[in-house]
């Protein structure tokens, strides 16, 4: 019984010497004269600095020389750099036209801080005769009417064979008696748009013929050989039939060319 115990004492002695070390870090123990291991500290993620807002002011530009143009094309002018015009007050002024710019407040070149320019202009008349400017054309027609004070707003194209740009028709009538800073409505002529005929399959002269009587013209002709068809036999054309075209445009012909 005492040669089991001093057995059983040295087998446990044995296994604490060699595998003690191992049970040990496997229960998260360091055995004495060892050094714990020191872990690295994980960088800290630094908070980034508040993006500052957008600065939503607009930022300022020198004021447009405005003066001697009429308000409502200085309106027009100024929308496009974001600029409002006010019009403040209208004053006697009988050598300058109705609506036209006599003095703007800030004066031109003034940075503007704001997007607004204050206006006086000139006083329009109550009742003035409205001439006739049929026939002319259209920069001949409106150049008269704002010299008298009259607005003319974007002409309305018509179909006509007179000389596109001719005024063909005005409202009010002329003679009518309107206060200045009024609307003229000008109609004027513009090239009508026409349907192609088909001419393929006719012969030269009555594809020419067909062309004319639809106000259209006879462009390059171009010959090439065929065997089917004889000379002057229309193959092909361009615009093709169907096509609008304005008046007078030339159509291409590919015709038979002679044996």
């Amino acid at each position: 019984t005492v040669k089991m115990f001093l057995i059983s004492l040295i087998v446990a002695v044995l296994v604490q010497i060699l595998l003690g070390p191992q049970i040990m870090k496997m229960n998260g123990m360091v055995p004495a004269g060892q050094a714990i291991p020191m872990q690295q500290p994980q960088p800290v993620a630094q908070p980034q600095p508040a993006a500052e807002p957008a600065n939503q002011a607009p930022q300022p530009i020198p004021a447009p020389d405005y003066r001697g143009i009429t308000a409502k094309k200085a309106r027009s002018l100024a929308s496009a750099q974001g600029i409002v015009i006010i019009e403040d007050e209208q004053r006697e002024a009988p050598d300058k036209r109705p609506g036209e710019i006599l003095e703007q407040l800030p004066p031109p070149g003034t940075m503007l801080t704001t997007r607004e320019i204050r206006v006086i202009v000139a006083k329009g008349k109550d009742d003035v005769r409205i001439p006739s400017v049929l026939g002319k054309s259209l920069e001949e027609a409106t150049k008269e009417l704002e010299e008298l004070g009259f607005e003319v707003p974007e002409a309305i194209p018509q179909d006509s064979n007179k000389t596109p740009g001719t005024v063909l028709d005005q409202d009010p009538k002329p003679n009518s008696r309107m206060a200045t800073g009024s609307d003229v409505k000008l109609t004027i002529a513009s090239l009508p748009m026409l349907e192609v005929p088909k001419v393929t399959g006719k012969y030269l002269r009555s594809a020419k013929t067909l062309l004319q009587e639809a106000g259209l013209e006879t462009g390059k002709v171009r010959r090439v050989e065929h065997a089917e068809h004889g000379e002057g036999y229309v193959l092909r054309q361009e615009p093709a039939a169907g096509d609008k075209v304005p008046f007078g445009t030339e159509v291409t012909l590919t015709v038979v060319a002679p044996n």
